[in-house]
């Protein structure tokens, strides 16, 4: 189970990947709403937390900052799991790529950076 706060960083996240490409297709909404149940969550609280993510993580810069500092393994797979299934809803763009490329890389260097601290 992902915290309030991780949950808060894939709602925003997923926010990112679906204006990616320009458009929010009607199957991507669909697999966003699908998250309530995969999270263990009602509509209504999915939606409270979509909602927070809109506030608090506004641009790009601030879901990135979010999403990336995701530690947890399991939350980590988990909200790479979701945004794969998002980002190849339809077809697979760049800028969808790009997002799930970025997060393979920054976790891997950020596992590298704190084995070495160890």
């Amino acid at each position: 189970m992902l915290t309030h706060a991780e949950m808060v960083a894939l709602a925003g996240s997923a926010r990112l990947m679906m204006m990616a490409d320009g458009e929010i297709s009607e199957g991507e909404l669909d697999i966003v709403a699908g998250f309530a149940a995969r999270l263990g969550l009602t509509e209504p609280q999915w939606g409270a937390i979509w909602e927070e993510a809109i506030r608090t993580l506004p641009d790009d810069a601030a879901v990135t900052a979010a999403v990336g500092a995701l530690t947890r393994p399991v939350a980590r797979e988990l909200a790479y799991e979701l945004l794969y299934e998002l980002a190849t809803d339809g077809s697979i763009v760049d800028p969808e790529w790009d997002i799930l490329e970025w997060l393979d890389e920054h976790w891997r260097y950020e596992d590298m950076v704190r084995r070495k601290k160890s």
